[in-house]
């Protein structure tokens, strides 16, 4: 089945970017329609125009705690209140670094939000471990989660 997917993704050293930018070749290939967009470009309702939703962030510290999402997803989240995804899938894929107490911590957190917020997770969230240290093994955990992205 041919899907309408949009990516939303936030980063800070462009890792979780080439990330997305290699799923959403990815998914291209396997011959969806994909729209890439960093979360602080997209409303909650537009979200909601596709047929799959994927959310990506790194984790990172915030005010000395550790594994939270992109700031951008911070504020996409708070802007979001009281909204609900209504039951529509949605996928969960992160950066991270595993010498971190809280290793993609950010994935947990939007996973979360999804489904406290109405949303179907349609697979098991992906957690990726130094991306730009490995970008081709990364880029074959990519491939491989994605081939198995279905609602």
């Amino acid at each position: 089945m041919i899907m309408k997917i949009g990516i939303f993704y936030a980063t800070y050293s462009g890792g979780t970017q080439m990330a997305s930018e290699f799923l959403a070749e990815k998914l291209k290939s396997l011959g969806h329609e994909v729209t890439l967009k960093q979360i602080s470009e997209i409303s909650f309702d537009e979200t909601l125009t596709y047929d799959l939703r994927v959310f990506t962030s790194p984790s990172w510290d915030n005010e000395s705690e550790e594994g939270q999402p992109h700031i951008d997803f911070i504020s996409f989240i708070q802007k979001s209140a009281g909204k609900n995804f209504s039951g529509k899938p949605c996928a969960v894929f992160g950066l991270g670094d595993s010498t971190y107490a809280h290793f993609c911590g950010a994935v947990d957190i939007v996973t979360d939000y999804i489904k406290k917020n109405g949303g179907k997770i349609i697979i098991n969230p992906l957690k990726i471990d130094g991306y730009l240290f490995n970008t081709e093994a990364n880029n074959k955990l990519l491939s491989d989660w994605a081939s198995k992205l279905k609602v």
